[in-house]
Order: C-alpha cells, then sequence, then structure tokens
C-alpha cells in the first residue's frame, strides 16, 4: 500500500521491515540452539573416544602384565623326556596327607644282646685232636668245630656251635689239653642292640613301643623300644633298648649311633617328602611334573621331621611332583635362564 502524504511512505516500509525481523528472530535462536545441541554432541563423543582410548590402553597394559608373567613361568620350566628322567633317577611322588612326627634326640652304642654271645667249652677234658674253625669264620648251629678224645672214656665227641655265627675268638689247637678254658667264641651279630641314654628332661616322654629311627653312619634304621632299664652305677640317665636288624652287617658291637624316638605323630593334610625342596631364587619350590614338562612351583612349608614337610600353600593334593634328583631340574632351569640373560 501507497500513501502519498509527506513521508508516511518511508515510515509504512521501515515499520514492515522491524516486524519482518521480529518475526524471523525466532528462527535465528532456533539455529542457535541447534548448534549448541551439535556442539554437546561433538563433545560427547570426543569424550567417549577419549574413555575408549584409555580402556584400551588399560587392556594392552594388563595383556603386557600377562604376557610378562607367563613368560616368567615358562623361564622356570623345563622339557625332559621319559626315558632321559629314567636315566637320570628323577622319580615322582603324589601330594597328599601325611603324618608328621615330633622327635627327641638321643645317643647311645650298639651292643651285642647276651644271648648272641656263647663261649664254648669241651664238655669233658681230653685231647684236642682236630680243629675245623678259625676266626673269622661264619658257621652254622650244630657245625662241628673240633674234636675232642676224652680222657676218662677215651672216645672221640665233637664240639658243636651252639648257634649259628662268627667265631670271634678261638683259645685251642691240636695236641692241647681242653680245660676250663673257652676253646671258642661265637658271636651272632646279625641283630644288635642300640642303647640310648635318656634323661631326666626326656624320660617322662619315652616309654617302650614308641618307634625310633636310629642312625648309624648316616644310615637310618627304623624300629621301636623294647625296654626301658635304669643305667649301671646311679648314671643320670635311663637306658632305652632298641633292636636294630643287621643282616647287611654294616654294624658292629660298640659303634656310636644317635637316634630321633618318636615322642608325637601330628597328621597333616598335604605333605610331601623333604627332599624334595629346592631352593630357587631364594624361595623354597618345589618341581611339578605335568607329562614331559617339569615346572618350579613355590610353596610355604610348615612342620618338619626331616623326612616329610607339611605343605601350608602353593601345593594341592594330588600334584605330581620331583621326589629324587630334583637337584637337576633346578640345574637345567638355571642354565636355561641364564642363556636367555645372554
Amino acid at each position: 500500500m501507497t500513501i502519498k502524504t509527506g513521508n508516511r511512505p518511508m515510515q509504512m516500509h521501515l515499520t514492515a521491515l522491524c516486524l519482518l525481523l521480529a518475526i524471523a528472530q525466532p528462527g535465528i535462536a532456533s539455529d542457535s540452539d541447534s548448534h549448541s545441541h551439535s556442539h554437546s554432541h561433538s563433545h560427547n563423543d570426543h569424550q567417549q573416544t577419549r574413555y575408549s582410548t584409555q580402556e584400551n590402553s588399560d587392556l594392552a597394559q594388563e595383556n603386557s602384565d600377562l604376557a610378562q608373567r607367563d613368560h616368567a613361568s615358562d623361564g622356570e620350566a623345563t622339557t625332559i623326556s621319559a626315558a632321559m628322567a629314567a636315566r637320570n633317577g628323577i622319580s615322582t611322588e603324589i601330594a597328599g596327607p601325611g603324618k608328621i612326627e615330633r622327635h627327641l634326640q638321643v645317643y647311645g652304642r650298639l651292643e651285642l644282646p647276651p644271648d648272641q654271645r656263647v663261649a664254648l667249652r669241651a664238655r669233658f677234658a681230653g685231647l684236642v685232636k682236630s680243629v675245623r674253625a678259625r676266626v673269622g669264620q661264619s658257621v652254622d648251629k650244630g657245625e662241628v668245630l673240633a674234636v675232642v678224645e676224652s680222657n676218662d672214656s677215651l672216645k672221640d665227641y665233637a664240639v658243636v656251635a651252639p648257634i649259628s655265627g662268627i667265631i670271634q675268638s678261638r683259645q685251642t689247637s691240636v695236641g692241647e689239653i681242653s680245660g676250663n678254658t673257652p676253646l671258642f667264641t661265637v658271636v651272632d651279630t646279625r641283630r644288635l642292640w642300640a642303647t640310648l641314654q635318656v634323661f631326666s628332661s626326656q624320660r617322662f616322654e619315652v616309654k617302650p613301643g614308641l618307634p625310633v629311627h636310629v642312625i648309624h653312619n648316616n644310615h637310618r634304621h627304623d624300629s621301636h623300644i623294647e625296654s626301658i632299664a635304669p643305667a649301671d652305677q646311679g648314671e643320670p640317665y635311663v637306658i632305652a633298648r632298641v633292636m636294630l636288624d643287621n643282616a647287611n652287617g654294616d654294624m658292629a658291637p660298640g659303634d656310636l649311633v644317635s637316634a630321633e624316638i618318636d615322642a608325637e605323630i601330628v597328621s597333616s593334610p598335604l605333605v610331601i617328602k623333604t627332599r624334595a625342596i629346592q631352593q630357587l631364587d631364594g624361595r623354597p619350590v618345589v618341581f611339578i611334573q605335568e607329562g614331559e614338562r617339569y615346572y618350579a612351583r613355590a610353596l610355604e612349608p610348615g612342620r618338619t621331621d626331616g623326612v616329610h614337610t607339611e605343605v601350608l600353600s602353593g601345593l594341592d593334593a594330588g600334584d605330581r611332583y620331583v621326589v629324587d634328583n630334583s637337584y637337576l631340574i633346578k640345574a637345567d632351569i638355571e642354565k636355561s635362564a641364564a642363556s636367555h640373560e645372554h
């Protein structure tokens, strides 16, 4: 519309323009909000990307740590064929429940039981016509040792071994006249007594029947207490007598011995042989067998009696572990670790 009176047409145009701008203003605000919303989305996407990158970094670090642990584990393992293990005397056992013994340490010596030493005399005085035994000879019970002619009957009779054993001494020769002097002394050393000194501080814990481990020349002989009796001439101890098998002849009367008396036997849910434990990197370990693979397993040992050791942690019942010659596996692992370091 155009009105031709003075300046009014110009004023009408300005008014219309202002109205148009006012109408258009909400649209401008909407564009601004849209830009703000878009910026917010962009910021959130950036945050999510940053968090995702951090999570991936943490996961990568965790995988790296796991790989390092696996590598360390592989560094304490070795592979040995069954044939090689057998040739080197590597033996295994299954870990499981067992007993730990509390010992009393005592000392003593070996003696010959009285009924295993016989001084053999002639039944009748007479001429010794033959001697068939020499010192150190082993003889059987009933074996003829000499022949004597009786002075009374002038008949020959045999002097026979009353027990099986060894001729310890001979005090006669052919042509001599037998009398009250023993002709032979025969001893049977296939069994010996260990006479152990038990002092007052130990006496209340020691009684007949208790198991005993006698150590002689680094060999262990297992038996039990047969009897307890006072010592001669008022010594401040009692004598515990223990019978030992000496079929191999490695012991002799007069030898000194030590012994461990089992004063208490304690059951444990998990024990292993003490000789299986090795020190690796300053910690006690045993070597676990899985097929032909052997690897170190750190453990926490508990009570021990020298033969068996209680396991508090680090091992499970049913694990197969190396008992004999485990030091060979340790040496192989250490050698392998040294070669990797170079």
